[in-house]
């Protein structure tokens, strides 16, 4: 590996799953044994090692260097020969004198796959041995220095949903009526629950207007009444239609008003500027007939159906 595709960092916070202090390095590096492997510890549900290399792993680009590697171990209990294990991986050498970590880790390809062909990783060029034997530089005090691994294993859980549009799904229009509309004054109104795209959903109306809309338009909402009772809480997404008919004639346009949007919480989607007061209480519309009995309808166009993926 080049050295262009390694990222070197100081951080004062030490590795989080192993140290290897090795002493005497000198004698070390003098002998004729090309590398050394530490004992094998724990991470993630599996077994590693760190594997040495004093004077430099020379096939791997490794000349004049430090080579250092994570291998994962045989005692590792492995289904078949088709085995592997994805890792993000950190290695690390202790600066003693200003008590921080050099960290180095792949810089283009921080994930690497262990397994039957290749398992172990790790860096040919680790650090110069220029630097690393440099008394300034603390990676060597009295003889001593000091290695470390981090390793993340990413492991598949399984989770999986489908994310489905359903257009002009069944039972996709609801109705709410409100009788005596003239005399609720400002009292929002609010419809039972009902099912649509396997969700519960609530139809409110505010006699008054909402928001900017207050005083001069009639304010309806829809409401998805169950985001707080479904674990996890799953958003919609839904296209609809609020409409208020024309009692008087079916042939005669009513007040509609098509709306999109995401929900993500349990906040109400308000209509805006739908349907203005004065429009409302004139007789001669239709959306107020004499015996002042409101109907309010919801129609879906499209909304979103998620299910797990078993």
């Amino acid at each position: 590996m080049g050295d262009n595709a390694i990222s070197r960092e100081k951080r004062s916070l030490p590795p989080a799953d192993y140290s290897l202090k090795i002493e005497s390095f000198k004698l070390l590096s003098e002998s004729t044994v090309e590398s050394f492997e530490s004992g094998v510890f724990k991470s993630r549900g599996y077994n590693w090692k760190l594997v040495f290399y004093p004077n430099g792993k020379k096939n791997d680009g490794g000349k004049d260097h430090l080579s250092l590697y994570l291998k994962i171990d045989d005692s590792n209990p492995h289904s078949d020969g088709t085995w592997n294990v994805n890792v993000y991986y950190k290695l690390f050498v202790y600066d003693q004198l200003s008590n921080q970590y050099l960290v180095v880790q792949d810089a283009k390809a921080p994930m690497r796959r262990f397994d039957r062909r290749k398992g172990e990783w790790g860096f040919g060029k680790f650090l110069d041995l220029a630097t690393f034997n440099e008394p300034s530089n603390g990676y060597l005090v009295d003889e001593s220095c000091v290695f470390g691994a981090e390793v993340y294993v990413v492991k598949p859980t399984g989770s999986e949903e489908i994310l489905s549009l359903v257009s002009e799904p069944d039972d996709g229009t609801y109705r709410f009526t409100i009788p005596a509309f003239g005399s609720v004054g400002d009292t929002v109104q609010r419809s039972g629950e009902f099912t649509v795209g396997e969700r519960n959903w609530q139809l409110v109306v505010y006699p008054a207007g909402s928001g900017g809309d207050r005083g001069n338009y009639l304010t309806v909402s829809l409401k998805l009444a169950d985001y707080q009772k479904v674990t996890p809480k799953k958003p919609v997404y839904a296209e609809f239609k609020f409409k208020i008919p024309n009692q008087y004639s079916r042939n005669r346009a009513g007040a509609e008003q098509t709306v999109k949007y995401f929900f993500n919480s349990a906040a109400e989607k308000e209509s805006s500027k739908f349907l203005s007061r004065d429009d409302l209480y004139d007789t001669t519309k239709g959306y107020l007939p004499s015996n002042e009995t409101l109907v309010v309808e919801v129609q879906f166009l499209v909304v979103s159906v998620i299910k797990a993926n078993t």
